[in-house]
């Protein structure tokens, strides 16, 4: 039994919005104002970051195009670059992942009480905000049973909270325009780059996500055509959205209201709630609660592929590559529901070292875009499969990969960055341990052939090095 192609492009880009698209949107956007006093100018600030979000989604489609593949970081990475790195780098990665979902139980759950909220329901506000842990592991068990489903079904409940999440996204921006003044924009623009800058580099993570889908190729109908086009669609939108979110939600404020709102806790429905009609106001906070939940599925989704390409290479038990009667990889994903359980239990120790996710995710994109750099010039036969390239690509992969390191650098002057950073070594401590303790089993014949071509040129250049001595 092998995988099943049946994403289409709109279940990619349904993959790729809902992924993106959550608290960065919805809770950012305001309470980035706390953090940094940048005012309207954080619409430049969105454009920004979408910058190197962009660099990064064109290697992925590169990537994508040459390699499709289930598990696509790892293979990615493994093949271009070195199996040791490719593993170490998505084992940071996966766990990233996981951990994500722990945000459901104590991260912020402003948006879902924002919806109870303005429909007048505070005690199941209370509730939620009380017994968040028991809901977060409700919402694991329900998408572990979508995703074990099947991708088909993964694909149709996705495309659904994508819709109802879009809807409420042009809803917003429809309604919210006519509210939006040119003086309202002027009054809190401030043209000061080094706070513009410091918004664009905390707003960049709101950009993150696009990358899950990468993971599930060998489910993706002509992967090679839809993974590039899909992403490149999925990134567009998302930027628009945020850019006109941001003029809508700053153009709406009088000079009289920043005194009066708490910006520190608000989030976009809550403020929009004192512009828009009544009605419309609530699907828009319900759009924001579809947006923090919508993440998991293809968190699910990303981490069980990864660890599937593993056990295909032997890195991990090869059990976890066994596929279910509906072409899911059971053991991966069972086991990737466990360990999201288990962080959303003590995600109280966890949130101490939360800063790893954001370094994790920038690790593999740093080995992404190194990938992505020397693929025409290391592999030629694989670079030479791809139906997405362009002039330039070692320009972007360059650019993406130094930018990366630099975001990475920032992280770490962060208060509070040097618990994830040890974190994250101890992590690929262990991960390293793994890789070493399963070597045997995993001597793989695309590397044996890789060693075996290697060791060949070298004889060659070595018996032409010696003829051409003898004919002097």
């Amino acid at each position: 039994m092998e995988l099943r192609r049946e994403l289409g492009l709109k279940e990619v880009v349904a993959t790729v919005v809902t992924s993106v698209i959550g608290g960065g949107l919805f809770i950012s956007t305001i309470q980035i104002q706390s953090k940094v006093n940048v005012g309207s100018s954080i619409i430049i600030s969105y454009i920004l970051a979408a910058f190197p979000a962009f660099l990064m989604a064109l290697c992925y489609a590169v990537l994508s195009s040459a390699l499709p593949s289930s598990g696509g970081e790892y293979v990615f990475v493994s093949r271009i670059i070195d199996p040791f790195i490719g593993f170490i780098s998505t084992w940071a990665r996966w766990f990233a992942m996981i951990a994500t979902i722990a945000a459901m139980a104590v991260g912020d759950i402003v948006l879902i009480n924002n919806f109870f909220d303005i429909i007048r329901l505070e005690k199941i506000s209370t509730f939620i905000s009380t017994n968040i842990q028991i809901i977060a592991i409700m919402l694991v068990i329900l998408f572990f049973l979508i995703n074990y489903l099947g991708v088909k079904i993964y694909g149709k409940v996705q495309t659904a909270m994508f819709v109802l999440l879009m809807f409420g996204i042009s809803l917003l921006i429809l309604f919210g325009l006519q509210n939006v003044s040119l003086s309202n924009l002027e009054y809190s623009f401030h043209f000061d780059m080094e706070s513009i800058a410091m918004a664009s580099s905390l707003i960049f993570f709101s950009y993150i996500g696009f990358a899950a889908i990468a993971n599930a190729g060998d489910e993706v109908k002509e992967p090679e055509k839809i993974l590039p086009k899909g992403i490149t669609i999925s990134m567009f939108a998302i930027a628009i959205a945020y850019v006109a979110v941001a003029v809508v939600t700053y153009g709406s404020m009088d000079p009289s209201f920043y005194g009066s709102y708490n910006f520190s806790s608000g989030s976009v429905p809550e403020l929009m709630a004192n512009f828009l009609p009544a009605a419309i106001a609530v699907y828009v906070a319900f759009a924001g609660s579809i947006a923090i939940i919508s993440d998991i599925n293809p968190m699910m989704l990303a981490t069980s592929r990864l660890s599937f390409a593993w056990a295909k290479d032997k890195i991990v038990p090869e059990r976890m590559a066994e596929l279910n009667k509906f072409g899911v990889p059971k053991w991966s994903l069972l086991v990737n529901a466990v360990v999201a359980i288990a962080i959303i239990i003590f995600a109280k120790v966890f949130m101490n070292v939360v800063m790893m996710i954001n370094m994790a995710v920038l690790l593999i994109y740093i080995a992404i875009s190194i990938a992505t750099l020397i693929l025409p010039y290391k592999h030629p036969e694989i670079f030479s499969k791809a139906k997405y390239k362009f002039a330039g690509i070692w320009a972007v992969a360059l650019a993406g990969m130094i930018l990366s390191a630099l975001f990475f650098g920032y992280i770490l002057q962060l208060d509070g960055a040097m618990p994830g950073f040890l974190f994250l070594l101890a992590w690929i401590g262990i991960g390293g341990i793994v890789y070493v303790a399963t070597m045997e089993s995993h001597k793989l014949p695309w590397r044996i052939y890789k060693e075996e071509k290697k060791e060949k040129e070298r004889i060659d250049k070595e018996i032409i090095s010696q003829l051409l001595k003898k004919l002097k």
